[in-house]
């Protein structure tokens, strides 16, 4: 049977991976930050019926060495999906630091245990960050931009320091990345993810609704293509963009709404005033960085290598309306 590793098992993405290598046969040992996260994914499995007998925990901590070598032992591929995700205004430091301190103390173990393989969850914020309209599997976000997010310098210095740390390695171990736009979809746990609380939880409160575009993606498809991505020998050493569509906010609002979702009227918001209320709030400052954005993205690696083309994201959006609702009864 072969073993995985994957970090930050009670994430959003890492549950599904992890639920996905189960089902294909994969012994499993993840890494969570408490013992209540270990309750977390075992109690989510369990709903699923999934067994946890294929399956093992370590508590490790991305800015401490205790474990990590440990944590990757006897492991044939690692996907390494832990690194913070702050949301609101939060400092460079608090984000970055564990992000690459962190990808490097998985990374390190990886190599130092012979492991076959490396996939990292990257993200379309290490893609994205320049000035084009335009955007491919070998695009890169310029660091020297001026108003980039914690989140994008985080997500964009990780990825390249996986790739100098392979290289310096002389190729001793296959690596890959997956980058994401926005994942959407039911989180497999209680826990309603970061993404979903961004974007479905403010539609369905939202009076007020900013005429921008994003791309989008179902996390079933995500958790697929790192699945795919660490049993494909093509895909060593390859970026892979995953997007299904780009569509505004009103496409979404629409969609709940058609769905019996939606419960309130909305407006839509001019551009102008999304920008001065984006000097007090930090999500519409995220969102006047894309008001007049009109991407076009190019999944090649996804389509050509791992033969994969991803399902509506539509279904996947309203079941995470559904759970959110159900937790949050007054919306």
């Amino acid at each position: 049977m072969k073993r995985v590793f994957v970090s930050g098992g009670s994430g959003y993405i890492a549950l599904h991976c992890i639920k996905k290598l189960l089902l294909r046969g994969y012994f499993v040992r993840t890494s969570v930050r408490s013992h209540q996260k270990i309750t977390l994914i075992k109690t989510s499995l369990n709903k699923l019926n999934i067994t946890t007998k294929n399956i093992d925990f370590c508590i490790l901590d991305l800015l401490k060495d205790d474990g990590w070598d440990n944590a990757t032992k006897n492991c044939d591929y690692v996907i390494h999906t832990a690194s913070p995700v702050i949301p609101g205004k939060v400092k460079s430091e608090l984000v970055v630091k564990p992000a690459v301190e962190g990808l490097r103390r998985c990374l390190n173990s990886a190599l130092k245990n012979n492991v076959r393989k490396f996939v990292l969850t990257s993200s379309y914020a290490a893609i994205y960050g320049n000035s084009k309209n335009e955007y491919n599997d070998n695009d890169w976000t310029d660091l020297g931009k001026k108003d980039l997010l914690p989140y994008e310098i985080s997500k964009t210095m990780s990825e390249q320091e996986m790739w100098n740390i392979v290289k310096e390695s002389k190729n001793k171990i296959h690596a890959c990345a997956i980058n994401p736009v926005l994942v959407l979809g039911p989180s497999l746990s209680d826990v309603i993810s970061i993404t979903n609380k961004l974007t479905v939880k403010k539609i369905l409160k939202l009076i007020f609704i900013p005429k921008v575009r994003i791309s989008i993606i179902g996390v079933n498809d995500v958790a697929e293509a790192h699945i795919l991505a660490m049993e494909s020998a093509k895909a060593n050493g390859k970026r892979f963009l995953i997007s299904e569509k780009t569509v505004d906010l009103v496409y979404l609002a629409n969609l709940l709404k058609k769905s019996g979702y939606k419960r309130k009227p909305y407006i839509i918001l001019p551009n102008f005033i999304v920008k001065i209320l984006s000097i007090f709030s930090s999500y519409l400052k995220l969102i006047a960085k894309r008001l007049g954005n009109n991407e076009k993205l190019y999944t090649n690696n996804l389509n050509q290598i791992l033969a994969l083309y991803p399902n509506s994201v539509d279904d996947e959006i309203i079941s995470s309306a559904e759970q959110i609702l159900k937790k949050n009864k007054y919306i």
